[in-house]
């Protein structure tokens, strides 16, 4: 994967991260406050998929850099997909993380529309030419 993805630098956990990390084992990664990539270090997760969710990361990075908040709606799937974890109720991550999900190919993002796939294109376009 090398130590960039879209421009933005991956590091090693810290050790407060690994210990969250430990308490929650299926969070593959997150974009830290401090701009890195962090991969979660005790993931069984294969270097395709560690490379899948460093984009995601990375995407997340670049929204938060650019105070970009993706207007496109969700279907009710994505949102009911969504109940119980962190993103309920917050709407701005909502579409944050679909997009970045978009991009990443994850497919837990649900079934996409047309509009939010554009605005994943929009992003990918900007991470790529960083």
């Amino acid at each position: 994967m090398g130590d960039y993805v879209f421009g933005y630098p991956v590091r090693d956990a810290t050790d407060s991260e690994l210990k969250f990390f430990k308490s929650a084992p299926d969070t593959a990664g997150y974009a830290a406050e401090d701009g890195y990539i962090v991969l979660n270090p005790i993931s069984k997760l294969t270097k395709a998929q560690k490379v899948s969710v460093a984009q995601n990361e990375a995407a997340r990075l670049w929204m938060r850099e650019n105070n970009f908040d993706p207007k496109v709606k969700l279907t009710q799937e994505q949102i009911e997909s969504f109940i119980g974890t962190p993103y309920e109720g917050n709407s701005t991550a909502l579409r944050q993380t679909i997009i970045s999900r978009i991009i990443s190919g994850d497919p837990s993002a649900g079934n996409v529309t047309d509009e939010q796939k554009a605005h994943a294109e929009w992003i990918r376009s900007r991470l790529i030419n960083r």
